[in-house]
């Protein structure tokens, strides 16, 4: 049985409803992190190029994600080793594993920063009214904001800074969004049909089944999912007795980015745009111009700018530290305990410093030059060759959450919550298919 006492830096179990509000930050912080720029445009390019058809794809990877990201939470809180990294887990079934994930994490992160930051000069030039030269104002505004996470660098506990931008940013988009819908209306029995597995033929821009790909995203195997990990122990949620509100505020996450992936959905939906290629930011700003006036254009670039500048710090600060922890369990001294690898503050190190900014900051910045790939097109590419690490990772989580070797006795996996798993691990192997064969087709 391994006690609270043994693990680091654990926070009391919130108690009350007053309690769990204010516990509430890892999931909400997650949420933003997974739509970053990615759901926000692929829900849109969704919903104008194929109208509800799609929706299915969307509900599908959030069930996924909660399944698959509650059985990573699982290890984390519930294992026989006295750890807090889910890194050390993977150690436990193959010693090279935590590191080559960590490569691959850090490699996607590269990948996501690369739209990422161009959605937030983007958003951020249209702002501020397109001031200059519009062929470089994107870079411009880029290389501003990049600037300003770098200073966030060195500020102390970076995540509780991360977690209250998210807080902000959620209430503004669900309220945003909300409204439009409101105001706009849908279509009910469209809506419903939309959840029945139905592919349509490719009309727009992209393959049906590559968007599909881009909204499940990996669905749990996404290396982003691992970052969960860390925001638990900054969050100082390491025991069995952190199980409960850790589930809770995890659906709220779910919940929180549900709502603003379907208003967003509703809102490209009811354009009636069918069959138009999208394939620049302005034509998804456009989106909501046509809705509701000049105000739907600036509440795109509002909504655009807060969940591409909230995600692309803790992207990188969570790419970099499943690299860093992913090393470090990999080659750890034989006698280091399991308490003293995932404890260790990477985010404190030069070398966690210079890793982050210059790999995940800077030189993606090279992606936001006029000569580079539209912003849709980076997302959507980007967003589907993130399945393709899908299989090892749910098969790793599979095994780790199944056996008493690995958990404690009373929190391994019933059969139904190994079915389900199974389940999503088929789901994840099928969307890094159609994500290969998409992109190569």
């Amino acid at each position: 049985m391994v006690f609270p006492e043994t693990k680091t830096n654990v926070a009391p179990v919130p108690e009350g409803v007053t309690g769990y509000l204010r516990a509430l930050g890892p999931g909400i912080v997650m949420a933003l992190a997974w739509m970053s720029a990615g759901d926000l445009v692929a829900s849109s390019v969704s919903g104008a190029d194929y109208g509800y058809a799609l929706m299915w794809a969307l509900v599908l990877s959030l069930l996924a994600r909660y399944v698959f990201v509650s059985a990573i939470a699982k290890y984390i809180l519930c294992n026989n080793n006295s750890s807090s990294s889910i890194m050390e887990g993977f150690r436990r079934l193959w010693r090279p594993l935590p590191l080559l994930i960590g490569l691959c994490a850090f490699a996607i992160g590269f990948g996501y920063a690369t739209y990422i930051i161009k959605g937030a000069g983007t958003a951020f030039y249209n702002l501020i009214g397109r001031p200059g030269d519009t062929e470089w104002g994107v870079f411009i505004s880029a290389t501003a904001l990049v600037g300003i996470t770098l200073i966030l660098l060195f500020v102390r506990r970076q995540y509780s800074t991360f977690e209250f931008i998210a807080r902000v940013a959620a209430v503004i988009l669900l309220g945003a969004f909300g409204t439009v819908v409101l105001i706009q209306g849908f279509d009910p029995a469209a809506f419903l049909a939309g959840l029945t597995f139905q592919v349509p033929e490719s009309t727009g821009g992209f393959e049906s089944l590559l968007i599909v790909a881009a909204l499940i995203g990996g669905v749990g195997g996404s290396t982003t999912n691992l970052m969960y990990n860390y925001f638990l122990q900054d969050k100082g949620w390491l025991t069995p007795r952190h199980r409960k509100v850790q589930l809770v505020d995890l659906l709220v996450g779910m919940i929180v980015i549900l709502v603003i992936n379907l208003a967003i959905w509703v809102t490209a939906a009811e354009t009636n745009v069918s069959g138009s290629v999208l394939d620049d930011v302005n034509d998804l700003a456009a989106l909501l111009g046509n809705t509701i006036g000049q105000f739907g254009e600036v509440l795109f670039w509002l909504g655009l700018f807060f969940i591409t500048f909230t995600t692309f710090p803790s992207y990188s600060y969570g790419q970099t530290k499943l690299l860093m922890d992913g090393a470090a369990s990999t080659f750890a001294p034989r006698g280091a305990t399991a308490t003293t690898v995932a404890t260790r503050d990477f985010e404190k190190r030069a070398t966690f410093r210079w890793l982050q900014g210059v790999f995940l900051l800077v030189l993606p910045l090279a992606f936001s030059l006029p000569v580079m790939p539209s912003f849709v097109e980076l997302t959507i590419i980007v967003n589907s060759l993130a399945a393709v690490a899908a299989p090892i990772i749910i098969i790793a989580i599979i095994v780790l959450t199944t056996s008493s070797k690995f958990l404690q006795r009373r929190y391994v996996n019933r059969w139904w919550e190994t079915a389900a798993l199974i389940v999503v691990g088929g789901i994840g192997v099928w969307a890094s298919y159609q994500a290969i064969v998409g992109l190569l087709g």
